[in-house]
């Protein structure tokens, strides 16, 4: 679900349902990132 309060926890850009990226971690919380930052941390 999407919501207007999200933002990137990098670099702090607002996040909209275009660029939104959430990574699940080993602990089962789940991490926001733009799309930037999210291919930065992730590389394919």
């Amino acid at each position: 679900m999407y919501n207007n309060y999200l933002s990137c926890e990098v670099c702090g850009a607002e996040l909209t349902q275009l660029n939104q990226k959430q990574k699940l971690d080993g602990a089962g919380y789940t991490h926001s990132y733009c799309a930037k930052c999210y291919s930065e941390k992730y590389p394919k």
